[in-house]
């Protein structure tokens, strides 16, 4: 098995962890919170901190990554971090404990920046995007099964007088299930991770091997500094910046509808809760589908072209959104499957696993982890906002001030990638 094989197949296994662990914690993090006598606010606090850890750890240990050439090691010290961090979740003493315990949570996925650097690096440039798409589908399947299992792993007991209950029990499973995950990654050949430019380093040594003269080697090196200084201006490319904030749109439309749907199915269209979870069940299998056609269409398409597709679907459930505020006042059962079909196209994270490969080959390799790093904070900082932007939309024309808000930014990020397209290919 190659080093690429591992390493994408592990990063599967880290990807489905983590779908789990998000359905692990958010359901029983309410009763947690009541036990400790706080309010909704310390909740949406609690739960936020992770993604403010997140949006730190992505660009920072990238560029640690990057600098050091030692992923291995950073790997390694985000699994202990996790296990510390859930230790400190499940301490029900003080309201800081879980507090701190998601913030660190957070900050420890600096494993998952590493990974996707190790995608944008070992795989060839033909079948990278495959396993971006493999990554991101592992982690739907761990969304699909996370809330189950959680299921199952609630219980009480008492400790030494350290109370267990439905609320902290969670994060003692979690703490059991990353330390052996943690033992898992230290016993894996050390030879699947590679340092940034490792490939560029090997390149340079057999062009070294070749030049026996002086003359010709001070020449090979002038060339090699105007290939580099070339190659560091793309970190500051328009191209980057471009996919970037196309991500950022993307996952607050995702991440928006994950949260709205629940609202407008509950308050404003008096659904049942059985017909909310059967909603998210419908779009789980449908990302699900999309994603295996994304995978196959990705041997004959350029990933660009598809990258085009995830953003029209976008669009498209966007105007869903749209026609739903226009027709507020007037519940039909139409409404309902519009819906459905809103949140199908609108919450899957399409763009990010595409958009991902694509920078992977515009940019310096020797940088990769670090842009893999700013597409994660991006990704992260999007949650955020969007979970401040839902709790004002709940009528009518806030509803429509939203949806005009995002149309606006749509429009500008595909105006933008539609002048950038041509450029969207590997550097030569």
């Amino acid at each position: 098995m190659g080093n690429h094989d591992w390493i994408t197949k592990f990063a599967g296994l880290r990807f489905f962890l983590t779908g789990c662990e998000t359905y692990f914690v958010a359901p029983t993090a309410w009763t947690y919170i009541k036990f400790l006598h706080q309010t909704e606010i310390f909740l949406a606090l609690v739960l936020s901190a992770y993604n403010f850890g997140a949006i730190l750890a992505g660009p920072l240990s990238g560029y640690l990554t990057d600098r050091l050439g030692n992923p291995r090691f950073i790997f390694i010290c985000s699994c202990i971090t996790k296990v510390l961090a859930y230790v400190m979740y499940s301490i029900n003493l003080s309201v800081y404990f879980p507090l701190f315990g998601r913030l660190i949570s957070g900050l420890s996925d600096v494993g998952l920046t590493v990974l996707l650097g190790q995608i944008a690096l070992q795989p060839n440039k033909e079948s990278r995007a495959r396993y971006f798409v493999r990554a991101e589908g592992a982690y739907c399947l761990g969304a699909t099964f996370g809330p189950g299992l959680g299921s199952f792993i609630t219980f009480r007991a008492n400790i030494l007088g350290w109370q267990i209950n439905e609320g902290n029990s969670p994060g003692i499973v979690l703490t059991i299930i990353w330390l052996l995950f943690l033992i898992f990654s230290l016993l894996l050949p050390n030879d699947i991770w590679i340092a940034t430019g490792a490939r560029n380093m090997e390149l340079n040594s057999i062009s070294s091997e070749d030049e026996t003269d002086e003359t010709s080697q001070s020449e090979c090196n002038q060339e090699q500094r105007l290939i580099e200084k070339k190659l560091s201006i793309i970190l500051w490319d328009s191209r980057v910046f471009c996919l970037l904030f196309l991500i950022f749109c993307s996952e607050t439309l995702s991440s928006t509808s994950t949260f709205l749907v629940p609202v407008l199915a509950s308050d404003h269209f008096h659904l049942q809760l059985i017909h909310t979870k059967l909603l998210f069940l419908n779009c789980t299998l449908f990302t699900l589908l999309v994603l295996i056609c994304i995978h196959q269409a990705l041997r004959y398409i350029e990933e660009r072209k598809l990258f085009v597709i995830a953003l029209l679907m976008q669009i498209i459930a966007l105007s869903f959104l749209t026609s739903l505020a226009f027709s507020w006042n007037q519940v039909t059962d139409v409404q309902w499957y519009i819906m459905l079909l809103y949140i199908c196209l609108g919450m899957p994270y399409f763009a990010f696993p595409l958009g991902n490969s694509i920078l992977s080959k515009i940019i310096d390799p020797r940088n990769a982890t670090f842009i893999q790093g700013l597409s994660f904070g991006s990704l992260q900082s999007a949650i955020v906002i969007s979970r401040v932007v839902i709790s004002f939309v709940f009528t009518k024309m806030s509803l429509l001030c939203y949806c005009f808000g995002m149309f606006i930014l749509w429009l500008a990020g595909i105006i933008w990638y539609g002048t950038l397209y041509k450029r969207m290919v590997p550097n030569v």
